[in-house]
């Protein structure tokens, strides 16, 4: 479960990334991954040890977000998925990795690879594999994943991300909007969702520029608090692979 968006602009490309779980499961916030080559930034699940987004020194950006086919349950975790993706230098090196892994030893799932110029994305539904590039014209994307009645969460956080979208405005603001939003009675489908047994938990973008990459995390109740400013943790990692906090 997560809700994912992509913002290409002329000058700069942010990744956005709130991650929905069980509000038990712990998570640990972004960090430089231990002797990773070539270097990146990610935050940890704590019970499997994986991610769900990540960035490397080469601008490659990699997110997961599971699929709820009908499938048998993986005997691996998802959260190895993005660090495989992080070996890449290029989204085709990212891709190819991706490519050579077991995808028989997952459950379903969605990941999504994008740099600055270009984004593919890979499917695994448990028993086939899919993959092809995003549109390269399409400029704002919205990608999202629910275990509950995902036809209908998928239908209604496309519409209220067209309605944001509508209203003009900022695009970094409409970001923040969209990916902060409740809807007070409809929190179960909205993208800051709250259900009994899960919430959002997080949120973390991913901002690439002519300067490197910053990876910015929220908590839940900051990114509501401070609708995606004022980071509780923000990592920069430069052209050259090296990683300073802010």
């Amino acid at each position: 479960m997560c809700t994912l968006t992509i913002l290409r602009e002329s000058n700069r490309l942010l990744v956005t990334m709130n991650r929905d779980d069980i509000a038990e499961r712990q998570e640990a916030p972004p960090a430089h991954w231990p002797n990773a080559q070539p270097a990146f930034v990610a935050p940890r699940d704590l019970q499997a040890g994986g991610t769900w987004i990540g960035v490397n020194g080469h601008g490659v950006v990699a997110c997961l977000l599971n699929r709820y086919d009908a499938a048998p349950v993986g005997r691996m975790s998802r959260g190895s998925i993005v660090i495989e993706a992080m070996r890449g230098s290029t989204i085709e090196a990212a891709r190819n990795a991706l490519a050579g892994l077991d995808h028989g030893a997952f459950s379903p799932f969605t990941c999504l690879v994008i740099g600055q110029s270009s984004a593919m994305r890979l499917d695994w539904t448990g028993g086939r594999l899919e993959h092809g590039d995003l549109p390269a014209t399409d400029n704002n994307i919205m990608v999202t994943s629910s275990s509950w009645q995902f036809d209908k969460v998928k239908a209604q956080r496309e519409a209220l991300f067209q309605e944001i979208w509508s209203n003009g405005g900022d695009a970094a603001g409409n970001v923040a909007t969209f990916h902060a939003q409740r809807v007070n009675a409809h929190d179960a489908w909205a993208p800051m969702m709250q259900r009994p047994q899960s919430e959002t938990k997080s949120v973390t973008q991913v901002e690439l520029s002519s300067l490197g990459a910053e990876m910015r995390y929220w908590t839940r109740d900051a990114a509501i608090d401070r609708r995606l400013t004022f980071p509780a943790t923000s990592i920069r990692l430069g052209c050259d692979g090296r990683v300073g906090a802010k």
